[in-house]
């Protein structure tokens, strides 16, 4: 096997976002999921575009942190 094959057989492992974590509230997990489904592919960066807020904050939301007004605002009007 050449270096370029081995190089871009190690690049195609697909990666996953992480579970939530047990201590995560389920409100936010309820969110997190709503928003894995509306935007299966760059959630965070989707989900930080709606709410008008950094990705940072979105990715935070995603790990399990409360999310804020502008995020779950983002969600209602996505869903309605």
């Amino acid at each position: 096997m050449s270096l370029q094959e081995s190089f871009s057989s190690s690049r195609s492992t697909e990666i996953r976002g992480t579970a939530m974590p047990r201590s995560a509230p389920e409100c936010t997990t309820i969110h997190a999921r709503a928003a894995r489904g509306i935007w299966p592919k760059k959630t965070a960066f989707h989900w930080a575009e709606a709410a008008g807020v950094k990705e940072r904050l979105a990715k935070y939301w995603l790990a399990g942190r409360p999310v804020n007004e502008a995020g779950k605002l983002a969600l209602i009007r996505l869903l309605d």
